[in-house]
């Protein structure tokens, strides 16, 4: 069994596809919906706004915009830049044409890697015309 202690308040847990223990989630959970009801009540407020009404602090906060949970387009004063070439994006990390860039890298490894043709996979294998015995020992 795998178990970690949680890097935010050192609880031991048996990670399930988190980095975070089920109670650090459930806290996560409860600060969205604060800073998510108080942009449904006040569209348009600022990040200083939502995080001195919500008491979620700053970084919690621009985490939930970089996981696309929240827009940076709802907050006044919030802004991400993406972190491969710093352009401005309203959420998550990357802006799209670095995303269509890093796509286009990851099809051109994936397909350096695969045999171009199918014949090139046989002739890296035994050949067919021949018979491979072990050798007997009398």
């Amino acid at each position: 069994m795998n178990v970690r202690n949680c890097p935010r308040c050192n609880r031991i847990f048996v990670p399930q596809g988190r980095r975070i223990c089920p109670v650090c989630v459930r806290e996560d959970e409860e600060k969205y919906e604060r800073v998510r009801e108080f942009l449904r009540d006040h569209p348009g407020a600022t990040l200083l706004e939502v995080i001195a009404a919500t008491e979620v602090d700053e970084d919690t906060v621009l985490q939930f915009i970089k996981e696309g949970r929240i827009e940076a387009s709802q907050l006044q004063g919030a802004s991400l830049h993406c972190e491969r070439c710093d352009a401005p994006i309203s959420s998550g990390t990357l802006c799209p044409s670095c995303q269509g860039a890093l796509a286009k890298e990851l099809q051109k490894a994936a397909g350096s890697l695969r045999p171009s043709s199918p014949g090139e996979r046989e002739t890296k294998s035994r050949p067919k015309d021949k018979m491979f015995t072990a050798d007997m020992k009398d």
